[in-house]
């Protein structure tokens, strides 16, 4: 719809065109929450196919959905919403033009890093930032924060 040109074939546009319309004929059934949180995380290549007013209930208290930029700005895209645009707007002002592509990094990644760190033997290379981890997961599981909440 945006006239866009690609260097790729059209066989090629086609065929993922066609595995979209699988993956969605696959879900089309099934209408649990699990099912709503896949389709809400997939926003980019959704468009107009999805209910944009049903995933709110996804977005985070930063704002984001799934603290994933790229899932927040095609939702803003589609469904405009301030704390969405809070929170895109906050990591251009954070990192430039290249953003991660989650932010920030939910508990769990990191306490599987510190896990890691701990099995390799290395971990007294890393006190300070195991520290840091530790101590930012304790205060979110005192706060009940959201992030560890969701994935206790």
């Amino acid at each position: 719809g945006m006239d866009l040109e690609f260097p790729v074939r059209q066989t090629d546009v086609d065929r993922l065109l066609h595995l979209r319309e699988i993956e969605l004929e696959r879900e089309a059934g099934d209408h649990s929450y699990g099912r709503k949180a896949y389709m809400a995380y997939v926003t980019e290549g959704l468009g107009n196919l999805l209910e944009w007013d049903e995933i709110t209930i996804f977005q985070r208290k930063n704002g984001s959905f799934f603290n994933c930029p790229s899932t927040t700005a095609a939702t803003l895209v589609n469904h405009y919403d301030d704390k969405a645009l809070q929170y895109l707007n906050w990591l251009v002002s954070k990192f430039g033009s290249a953003v991660p592509t989650v932010y920030p990094l939910n508990i769990y990644c990191q306490l599987s890093w510190v896990d890691a760190l701990e099995k390799m033997g290395i971990s007294q290379y890393f006190v300070s930032e195991i520290k840091s981890i530790l101590d930012t997961t304790y205060v979110s599981w005192i706060e009940r924060d959201e992030e560890i909440m969701l994935d206790i």
